[in-house]
């Protein structure tokens, strides 16, 4: 089943972007890494991911910003995890206002991690 679902995950911090792709690839997920927002608003204008993972800080347009731009692009149904090292309430709803449907804290536990996105895959 993992090999069929495909995961989006952007990150401007390009060793957690690859530690994050690591995890999933190695359970069977076909995994596309874009290392910032205009990249991945550009990729899911042509493909479909099933899930995305986004970090809300990035340089340039943030990861709330990003959120709101794919949403406006049709992928209102496609699930969005947000991570952020800012363990703040108002992040927190930031996001989940601008549609994302599950923030997490960094540092990442791997088990969790493939616990929300398995929860979401189903």
């Amino acid at each position: 089943m993992a090999s069929e679902k495909h995961i989006l995950v952007i990150d401007d911090d390009i060793t957690s972007l690859d530690i994050v792709s690591y995890l999933f690839e190695e359970r069977g997920y076909e995994v596309e890494r874009c290392a910032d927002g205009h990249a991945a608003i550009e990729y899911v204008k042509s493909n479909k991911p099933d899930i995305l993972l986004v970090d809300l800080m990035m340089p340039q347009i943030n990861g709330a910003e990003t959120v709101k731009e794919i949403r406006a692009l049709g992928l209102t149904d496609t699930p969005i995890i947000a991570f952020t090292a800012v363990d703040d309430p108002d992040v927190h709803a930031e996001a989940r206002k601008a549609g994302c449907d599950e923030v997490l804290t960094k540092p990442l536990h791997p088990k969790k991690l493939l616990e929300k996105i398995e929860k979401f895959l189903v």
